[in-house]
Parts: structure tokens; sequence; C-alpha cells
């Protein structure tokens, strides 16, 4: 009787010559031979799961349909569905999740011959149409076609799994078992002598690329898993593109290590846009840039750009970092400058000490100082501090602006006064009209001083020389003297009250009251007044008048009376008459009846 099972291994291949008696167990063991050699190809490259189709899906209440297709089992057996097939599934599946749907390997024989036949009754064909058999948790089954068997063994390759709820069927195609490709030695493509696991191409004049194709939709992803470990231990890093809504969609970098997730930890995110997130999948990108680079972290995040001797960071903390408050760090943590640079030329740099260069990468003139911001331009250079109204501005020119010679420039262009301020408070502004006030800002006048007390000192430190002659203060005008002379004016105003003026003028000082147009004179106290001539009126008295006068207040003054006509003295003669008559005489008396004495008069 003929042997119809396959055994494990066939050595032998069915040897055919001429005149051989031929039984019904050669062709068996023909088959068997190679049955063998395909079935195990297939298990040692384990090509076991769906090659193609085979996609299961719900088009009813409680029924699917299985698509044509074909899958390999653990056994290297071709299990190929020809057609789709469709199975209705009873009441006892309902509200029931996990339901497995498998495709199992059935032989059957086909084909009988009658008895009658030469031979006699037997079957002539054997069909290796599979079975499709959906098993729930709970033992219930079903099976197509109806009278297959509704056993699996552990060769069966699964489908699909199901969940039905409300008579409604969801399907998850994720957890079918698809064929793999495996080899004990290196895999080449294109290439004869792969000389690594997997070799594509040997240099040849094309192009090649490594392609995964999913369906399109939001529920797929495609990529490359890298893992150590062991199947049960194991961690490593993947690289997919994910279009599930729950991951967002993009090319995805994961971690997969003991404190990641079943789907590891996305480390680097490529949005379709192009947008980059390290530490996100979300780079947020507020304004509409063409591009973003998003890096984030939970609360220091630290972007290092590095050489052998120099690293420089770009850092965001929220603890604070190299002694700054919590925000963002920009610098070196090595002894080196941070610069900046436009235009491929360095701007501003910070050196490692501190100092600031704008325009200079070695600031200059820093030895002593403990912080130094140098700022240099070719022939102008300009720090500007702005508001929407106000240009303030500090400069350093080589040529004349806004009237100044060839120096330094500070102040404001626009219409604004400039103000120096101490402690808090402002002590010196200038007006935009160019008055200054120095204790207010309100400067009615070129300079104005405001304060309680000691309002102007002019100080000289240095002990006098030689000549001791120095000039504090100078009033000055410019240009010729014709047709009049300038008259310079100081006035002393005490506001309701009186208002006195100094006025200097060709002929001398005048003390006058009131404003420039008024001539009054004001009244001078002083204990003493040194000078050498007096004028009163149109009278002018010297050092010798005043002479007289003095001995006149003191009683000690004597003097002739001369009579220019008559060429005579007066003197005085004795009264009869209780009167003083005074005669002249043409005789020569002596002077001491020539003299009057002149004395001030009594008071009352």
């Amino acid at each position: 009787m003929a042997d119809y099972s396959q055994p494990d291994v066939v050595p032998k291949r069915v040897r055919f010559f001429d005149g051989q008696f031929l039984q019904e167990q050669d062709f068996i063991d023909e088959q068997r031979f190679h049955l063998d050699r395909e079935r195990r190809q297939s298990r040692l490259l384990r090509l076991t799961g769906v090659t193609t189709g085979l996609t299961v899906t719900a088009d009813a209440e409680r029924r699917i349909t299985v698509a044509a297709g074909m899958a390999v089992d653990a056994l290297g057996r071709h299990l190929v569905l020809a057609a789709d097939t469709t199975l209705q599934l009873d009441e006892d599946f309902a509200d029931q999740q996990g339901i497995e749907v498998h495709l199992a390997y059935r032989e059957t024989a086909t084909d009988l011959t009658p008895d009658e036949a030469p031979g006699g009754a037997g079957a002539r064909r054997w069909d290796e149409s599979p079975r499709i058999v959906v098993a729930a948790p709970d033992g219930t089954t079903a099976v197509a076609p109806d009278d297959a068997p509704r056993d699996l063994d552990e060769h069966t390759v699964l489908l699909t799994r199901l969940a039905v709820a409300n008579d409604q069927v969801v399907v998850d195609l994720t957890a079918a078992q698809r064929s793999t490709l495996s080899v004990a030695g290196a895999l080449g493509i294109g290439t004869t002598a792969p000389g690594s696991d997997l070799d594509i191409g040997d240099y040849g004049p094309r192009d090649r690329h490594l392609t995964f194709k999913v369906a399109g939709g939001d529920g797929h992803r495609s990529g490359i898993r890298l893992r150590a470990g062991s199947e049960d231990d194991h961690e490593g890093y993947s690289l997919e593109y994910d279009r599930r809504p729950v991951a967002r969609v993009g090319l995805h970098v994961r971690t997969h290590g003991p404190d990641d997730g079943e789907d590891g930890t996305t480390r680097l995110f490529v949005s379709p846009g192009g947008d980059v997130g390290i530490g996100t999948t979300a780079p947020t990108n507020q304004g509409g840039w063409d591009r973003v680079l998003d890096l984030v972290g939970a609360e220091r995040t630290k972007l290092s750009v590095r050489t052998a001797n120099i690293e420089g960071r770009v850092a965001a903390h929220e603890r604070g970092a190299f002694g700054a408050l919590p925000g963002m760090a920009v610098g070196t943590v090595s002894a080196s400058p941070l610069t900046l640079v436009t235009g491929n030329a360095a701007r501003l740099s910070v050196t490692a000490d501190g100092h600031v260069g704008v325009g200079a990468t070695a600031p200059a003139g820093t030895a002593g100082w403990g912080r130094v911001v140098d700022v240099m331009g070719s022939g102008s250079t300009k720090l500007s501090v702005r508001t929407a109204t106000v240009d303030a501005r500090v400069q350093a020119n080589d040529q004349e602006v806004f009237g100044a010679k060839p120096g330094m420039v500070v102040g404001t262009a626009t219409d604004s006064p400039l103000t120096l301020v101490t402690s808090q408070a402002a002590r010196l502004t200038v007006q935009a009209s160019g008055n200054v006030g120095v204790g207010t800002d309100d400067a009615s006048h070129r300079l104005t001083v405001s304060a309680e007390n000691s309002h102007l000192q002019l100080r000289r430190m240095l002990p006098p020389g030689a000549d001791n002659k120095y000039l504090f203060m100078e009033l000055f005008q410019a240009g010729p003297s014709s047709p009049t002379p300038v008259s310079f004016n100081i006035r002393f105003h005490h506001g309701g009250t009186y208002w006195h003026r100094l006025e200097v003028r060709k002929d001398g000082f005048h003390f006058k009251y009131g404003d420039l147009a008024s001539s009054t004179y004001s009244d001078i106290h002083a204990a003493r007044v040194a000078a050498s001539q007096l004028a009163i009126g149109s009278v002018t008295i010297g050092e010798a008048e005043l002479a007289v006068l003095k001995r006149l207040a003191a009683g000690e003054l004597n003097v002739e009376l001369f009579s220019s006509r008559l060429h005579e003295y007066a003197y005085a003669a004795d009264s009869t008459t209780g009167q003083n008559h005074y005669v002249f005489s043409r005789s020569q008396l002596s002077a001491e009846h020539r003299r009057w004495v002149l004395k001030p008069l009594a008071s009352d």
C-alpha cells in the first residue's frame, strides 16, 4: 500500500530509466523530494507569514472577508487562498475582543475515480486549499470551508485580530503575521560578494534605494529598528516615518530602553514641512518661519558647539546657570571669547574676562578696569538708544557732525532733552533748545542752576604761583566793538521783591536796578571803598580833596584867605560890636595872623 506521509528529510531523488517498472510509490517519492526541497528552503529562510494579499475586512454585521493571497506556515508549506472568502460569525462572537483569524494548511484527497475504472477507485489529486479558522477567547469558532476541521496547531498563520461590539466588527490589521526572510550568512542585493549582513550594490553606475511602502491614511508607519540585548530584554534605536496622529506625522528618531514606553521615546522629529524638533514632536513655529529647529528640555536645555579646546553653548535654563538668572545663555564655558559675526566679519566680541568690543575683537584699554565696552568704527561710531519717539546717541566722529568739531558727541537726534541722572534723580538737563538746567528741567536761560544753597563754586586746588594771578571766569563778546560796544549785565533777581543789576560798559561798572531797559541806579553799601578818585555828578574828588575833608572832620584844617585881585591876605580884627570883622591888609603880617581854623559845626 502506498505511503503518502511526508518524512522530515527526503535524501533520495527518484531516477528513471527505459524499461523501468514504475509503481505508485515511485511517483509519490518524486513529489516527496520536491516538496521537501521547497518547504525546507522556506523554513530555513523563515518566510513564515503572509506573503501577499489575505487582507481581512468587515463589510456587514458580524461578517468578514479574507482577500485572496498567499502565506507560508512554519513548516514551509505554501498556503494559497485562490479567491476572496467570506465568513459569517454567529451571535456567540458578540461583544468579544481578541478574536483571532488564522490561515491553516489543509490537504484533501479529491478527484476520485469510480470503482470500475482501470486500477480501481482512488483520488487522483491532493487539494491544498487552506482553511480559515476564527477562534474567540471563550472557545467559539467559525471555519471556512464549512466542512474543514476547526482545530488549530502551532503551524498556522495569524491574519488579524477582531473585536465585535453591537454586531460591528473592528479589524486590527497590525496583528497580521507578515512573511519574513532570514539567512544565516550575508545577503547581497546587486552584489555577488556581500561583505556585511546586508550589502546593496557594488559601486555600479546606477541609483539604489531601500524603500518601505505602507498604505496611505493615518494608521501606519515604516522604518528601521536597531536593537541590542536579548529577545526579552533589549534596548536600542529606531528611525520611523510615522503617520499615526497619536505620534504626530513625521520622521521620528526614537530610543528604546527600560525607561521608554512600548513605542520608545522620540528624541528627534522632522515634520513633513521640514521643521525639526529635538525633545519635541511639535516644533513651535509661531510667526510662520520658513524653517524651525526647536530644542526642548524639561528645565535645562543646552546646544554645545565644541572643538578640542573651545566649548561654546546656547542654553535655556529655569534654575539659573553660570551666575545668570533663569533665562537664555549664549557663550563659552572655556576661557574663550564670544564673537558675533555678520557678512563674514566679526562685529561684537565678549572676551573671557567680560570686556566687550564692538567693531574690535580685542577691546583696548582694559588694564585696571573691571569691565570695558569698546565701540570702534572707521570714521564715525555711534551708539543708539532709542524709543519710537526719542533717538539718543553716543558718538565719536573724525569729521564735524551736528555742528560739533571732530570728537565725541553725546545727545539726541530728536527734539528731546539730554539729562544726566544720579541716584535715580535728574541732575543736569540740556533741553532741545540748548538751554542747560542744573537741578532743574525748566531752564529758561542758557544756564539755569537751581539748588537750596551753594549754587556755584569755581575752585582751584593747586597752590598759587609766583605771579598769583589766575582767571577764574570771563564774560567774552566776540567780534568788532563798533558802532556800539556791548554792555555786560549780571542781574540779582528776588522774584517779586527786588532785582539789582551789575552793568559793565566801556566806562566801567554800573550798579543799576530793574531790567536791561532801566537806567535807575542802585545804592552801594560797603564797609570800605578803595579808589583813586570819586566822581559825584560832574565833580571828581581825588585823594588830596578827601585828605582835606578828613582834617576838617578832625578840626585840624587851617586855611589862609587870599584875595588874588588885591593880592592881600585877610586877617581877623578885634571885635568892638560883638561881630567878627574880616579885613585885608597890605602889610605883611605873620602867618599865624593870616591862618583861620575851620571846624565842623557842632550838632544841636
